[in-house]
């Protein structure tokens, strides 16, 4: 059970690094098109893809069948060469916000048509919840203040279209992920992608020039989309669907415009308006409201705590005891003190309290030595600085110098997405507790208003479960 967790968080996290290079190369493609037309661009990014998939496979697959090798080239139909197609047209019609909100809806295309062809991914309530929800963020960063809609027939119509065709591209690769090597099937389609771009080129613009290759940043502007945009990331893309599913994976294109919102406000000097961070909140709420499993299986789950309580000082630790635990893990700030004060005697009391009890104590703290070491001596316990939670490497050198395992320690804490999610992947028991303090740092601000969501659904999920009181009495 969690080697599968472990895989639906990989799957989950490759899914986010696809879309965050995906939305960066908006950026790129502008960049480029100071100096080549769309047609020659895909035409260069597809030829770089293929020869780094070359490179790194260095072996040549035969097709294993006309019927097989049909439907790779109907990936690369629709999934490369007729989606940029329909979308770099599109956007020679009609304006890029109107382009941006209806390519955010290529998710919903694939959702209906999985449903309808496949039996292992059916729509629920709140995939159709979270579709709403994830929609209007998309059109509140899209347009990210200034509220400007022109309706053009022709170019939203191809919008729609290549919208459609990712959505049959994402219906299609469901088969062919479990059939191929991921880098194997990406180098075929873009070898198609080649095969059917370059007509299109020759027939146009003609073959792209080389000498604005001279100038760094069109250099650097191809090689980041050849390289990363389609070679890497079509791989990782492909690995997440076999991981997670088509529906699931698609459910992070919403944070496509966010992404570029926010490269575009880093290298373009764009502005971010309130109504784009907002937007930004929908997104991510969208996508944790339709991938929301009603249990502790799926990707909330991997957020949960143990259990939840106002307080760290309101944990009864002897019961704690009595059921066998021997070594707890704290944070410090917001957990224990407030965010940035020292060891004040309600600490102080606790851990001598611990101590006399019989558990080992440890601090674990992604802060810096100057901040923990102090409080930790005041503390009288071990501790561990630059932690680099949620990563495991921390809690398993805490439990080393408590001396205890998995199944004796526990963790209580004040943050979802560094605390409980580190425990959680540690195999360790967590407790998550309300922050003492509401003024933080404005990125720990940031991720509590994502906390709120998984907690909802925590707490709904809590509420129904019947077996929580016989796993930890407080």
């Amino acid at each position: 059970m969690e080697r599968i967790k472990e895989r639906n968080v990989t799957g989950h996290l490759l899914a986010l690094f696809t879309i965050i290079i995906w939305g960066t190369t908006f950026v790129a493609t502008k960049t480029l098109l100071n100096d080549y037309d769309a047609l020659q661009i895909m035409l260069m990014r597809f030829f770089i893809a293929w020869v780094v998939l070359l490179l790194l496979t260095r072996r040549v697959e035969m097709p294993k069948n006309f019927r097989e090798e049909t439907g790779i080239f109907a990936l690369s139909f629709f999934g490369v060469t007729l989606y940029y197609y329909f979308e770099n047209t599109a956007l020679t019609y009609t304006l890029a916000s109107n382009v941006s909100i209806i390519l955010a809806a290529a998710p919903i295309f694939t959702a209906v048509l999985v449903h309808i062809f496949t039996k292992d991914e059916k729509m629920k309530g709140q995939t159709w919840a979270g579709f709403a929800i994830a929609i209007i963020g998309v059109t509140l960063v899209v347009f990210n203040g200034t509220y400007v809609l022109k309706l053009n027939p022709l170019g939203d119509a191809l919008s729609v279209l290549a919208a459609l065709s990712w959505a049959i591209y994402s219906l299609l690769l469901k088969k062919y992920v479990q059939l191929y090597d991921n880098m194997m099937l990406t180098r075929r389609m873009a070898f198609y992608a080649l095969v059917l771009t370059t007509p299109a080129v020759l027939w146009r613009e003609g073959l792209p020039a080389l000498r604005p290759l001279v100038k760094g940043e069109v250099l650097f502007c191809l090689l980041f989309l050849g390289v990363f945009g389609s070679a890497i990331c079509y791989v990782t893309w492909n690995i997440a669907i076999k991981r997670i599913g088509v529906v699931n994976t698609n459910n992070y294109i919403y944070l496509n415009p966010f992404i570029t919102m926010v490269a575009a406000a880093a290298l373009l000097g764009e502005n971010i308006t309130k109504a784009g961070a907002v937007g930004a909140v929908l997104i991510v709420g969208g996508i944790f409201v339709s991938e929301y499993q009603g249990g502790k299986g799926g990707l909330l789950g991997t957020f949960y705590p143990n259990k939840y309580v106002d307080s760290t000082y309101e944990i009864n630790f002897s019961r704690l005891y009595e059921q066998g635990f021997r070594g707890i893990l704290f944070d410090i700030d917001n957990t224990l003190v407030p965010h940035g004060a020292p060891a004040d005697d309600r600490s102080v009391a606790l851990f001598e309290k611990l101590h006399r009890t019989g558990f080992s104590t440890c601090l674990i703290s992604n802060n810096k030595e100057p901040r923990v070491t102090p409080f930790a001596e005041a503390m009288n316990t071990t501790y561990v600085y630059k932690a680099g939670k949620p990563k495991r490497t921390g809690y398993q050198e805490g439990m080393k110098r408590m001396g205890t395992d998995c199944k004796n320690t526990l963790f209580v804490g004040d943050q979802l997405f560094t605390d409980v999610w580190g425990a959680n992947r540690a195999g360790i028991c967590s407790i998550l507790v309300k922050p003492m303090n509401p003024k933080e740092e404005i990125q720990i601000v940031i991720k509590r208003y994502l906390e709120k969501i998984v907690l909802f659904f925590y707490l709904r999920w809590e509420n129904h479960r019947e077996s929580f009181g016989k796993e930890m009495k407080l």
